[in-house]
C-alpha cells in the first residue's frame, strides 16, 4: 500500500476506500476542512491543475482523471457532498457510506496534494 512516491502520489483504490478506517479518516478530513460544499469542485480542479507531480493508481500506472464536473454529475449545488458530510447520531462517524469511488478518489487526491500531512493519517 503505497501512498507517496518521489514527486508523486498514489490514489486510494476502491478497496482502500471501502475500509471503515480509511473511509472515516477521509470523511473526517473533508468534514473538518473549511471549504463550503459548493466550492469543492473548484478546489479539487485547482489542486490537480497546479500539481507538478505524477498521480498513479495502486498498480503504479498513471491514474486517469476524468472530467471533474461529469464525475460529480449535474449537481451545481453539490448535494452529494452535503449527504456525504452528514454525521451519524454520535457525530463521530459518517451517516452513510458512499460507493461513488471516483468522487472519493478525487477527494483523496485533493488531500494528498494540498494537505499531505492529513492524508498520511488515512491509512
Amino acid at each position: 500500500m503505497m501512498t507517496k512516491i518521489q514527486n508523486g502520489i498514489v490514489v486510494a483504490s476502491p478497496k482502500d476506500l471501502q475500509t471503515k478506517h480509511y473511509y472515516r479518516r477521509l470523511w473526517l478530513a473533508t468534514k473538518n476542512i473549511k471549504i463550503v460544499r459548493r466550492d469543492w469542485l473548484d478546489e479539487i480542479a485547482d489542486a490537480i491543475r497546479d500539481y507538478d507531480g505524477v498521480i498513479l493508481n495502486e498498480s503504479g500506472h498513471d491514474f486517469e482523471i476524468g472530467d471533474i464536473d461529469e464525475i460529480f454529475g449535474d449537481d451545481p449545488d453539490l448535494r452529494w457532498m452535503g449527504f456525504y458530510l452528514q454525521p451519524d447520531l454520535s457525530g463521530e462517524n459518517p451517516k452513510s457510506h458512499s460507493r461513488k469511488f471516483e468522487r472519493l478518489q478525487l477527494l483523496d487526491i485533493y488531500f494528498k496534494i494540498r494537505h499531505p500531512q492529513i492524508a498520511d493519517g488515512f491509512y
